[in-house]
């Protein structure tokens, strides 16, 4: 195990020093130098990929193995990422130039980046996202604010710091993940590697910032505190996390489900779902007064959806179906065979979203939560690689079984899919990348 957490630790740096050249806010370089630099950082998550592979065939081979073997590797490969710059996004330069809204007086739901019309934030944002409002819930919006108050004008100051909180989540979550894995039945270390170790969680959570790390690290946190029997504090934490991102709010719904089937009589579970509704509107106006930013928050939810993902189904299905309609003369309106791809995915992820809710004593919470999340996704209208840990992560905890290799592969071909300067891989060279990747993870992990 010593050698894949050496391999993993020369992987990340090896990553680092690529992306100094050809990240999000790398100086320019000449094409030599950018191909070196694209080349370092693949051959780095290649070999961190195979190392993460190695170490996970080498704990199945030992069961037992202490959860501090993989904390220690978790330090190892996510450090050196910590210390080197921003790499695969620049959403957290979104985060920076919203929470500069709030200090300025402009409210992120009602106006994107754009509004602020220049100064030292508004140049690292996105083209894409400059105009777009913050689809992210008021308790990162809040704490957002904090730390770009404390930056001022210094935007790496303010990034920087937003980079730990995503790793003070990923904290919580290797406290957290444990637990909730003992409590499921599942190895400790087993969920570790796949939830927490996940290169895909320190490429786009330690390295790219994304506040996946908190809205995971709390959600895990409020289902471990259910399944011990603290029905209040799980739920608190779950809807904390959903005022993160709305995902999280998967989690609440099943740990209040599990309070109510947990009552003896009709009686009791009628005086728990008087106390777990009150305590959820108490958390969401707790936190979306103190936020002072109003309810926006429930209507930016589709944010997201402006982007045309080429990894989801149903964007895929819509785009291609919208073209045949046209090439027929059909008359439809333009953008009408993607909306309804879309919503007939979406209408899918909640009608199974449902089933599993209405099943849920046959399984852990955790697997529930995990299989719901995992549906949204695949059927969403927006697939990035990072929301594949919404599911992956609780699913880890509570013993993927069957589900163990789709998740190894997928975990490693997705790391592939997206360029140290946050641009995606499409066409010929995704397919690649993708049986490449398949290829290798049979052949290290079988």
């Amino acid at each position: 195990m010593g050698r894949c957490i050496w391999a993993g630790t020369a992987a990340s740096v090896l990553i680092v020093a690529g992306g100094i050249i050809v990240g999000p806010g790398a100086s320019s370089h000449g094409p030599a130098l950018r191909l070196a630099g694209y080349a370092a950082s693949y051959a780095g998550i290649v070999t961190l990929v195979g190392a993460w592979l190695y170490l996970g065939r080498a704990l199945a081979r030992s069961p037992g193995t202490p959860s501090s073997v993989v904390l220690g590797a978790l330090v190892a490969w996510g450090l050196p990422m910590l210390c080197g710059p921003v790499l695969f996004s620049r959403d957290i330069f979104s985060y920076a130039a919203q929470g500069r809204e709030i200090v300025v007086g402009i409210n992120p739901y009602h106006h994107g980046p754009a509004a602020l019309g220049g100064g030292a934030y508004l140049p690292y944002v996105s083209r894409m996202w400059a105009d777009a409002r913050s689809p992210y819930g008021p308790f990162f919006l809040g704490i957002d604010a904090l730390i770009v108050r404390h930056a001022g004008q210094h935007v790496m100051v303010a990034v920087g710091l937003l980079r730990l909180l995503a790793c003070a989540g990923v904290a919580l979550l290797a406290v957290a993940l444990p637990r909730l894995a003992s409590s499921c039945g599942a190895d400790p270390s087993s969920a570790l590697w796949l939830g927490v170790l996940n290169p895909l969680m320190l490429l786009h959570v330690v390295s790219g910032g994304h506040n996946e790390g908190l809205m995971l690290g709390l959600m895990v946190a409020g289902l471990a505190c259910a399944r011990e029997g603290r029905f209040a504090a799980g739920l608190v934490l779950c809807l904390v996390a959903a005022t993160v991102k709305m995902p999280a709010a998967v989690g609440a719904l099943y740990v209040g489900a599990d309070w109510i089937r947990s009552c003896p009589d009709g009686l009791a579970r009628a005086r728990a779902t008087l106390r777990l509704v009150a305590t959820a509107l108490a958390t969401a106006v707790t936190l979306t007064a103190a936020a002072g930013l109003g309810w926006g928050w429930l209507g930016t939810v589709t944010t997201p959806t402006r982007v045309k993902s080429a990894l989801s189904v149903t964007t895929d299905i819509g785009q291609a179906a919208g073209k045949v309609l046209t090439g027929l003369g059909a008359g439809v309106p333009a953008g009408w065979a993607l909306s309804t791809a879309r919503l007939v995915g979406l209408g899918a992820a909640l009608a199974l979203a449902g089933l599993l809710l209405a099943s849920g004593s046959r399984r852990p919470s955790a697997a529930g939560v995990g299989l719901t999340l995992l549906a949204v996704v695949a059927l969403g209208p927006v697939i990035q690689p990072w929301y594949v840990l919404w599911g992956m992560v609780p699913l880890a905890a509570a013993g993927p079984g069957r589900f163990r290799p789709v998740l190894i592969y997928i975990s490693a071909g997705l790391c592939l899919l997206v360029l140290p300067d946050g641009r995606a891989v499409t066409g010929l060279v995704m397919v690649g990348f993708m049986a490449g990747t398949g290829a290798v993870s049979v052949m290290s992990y079988v």
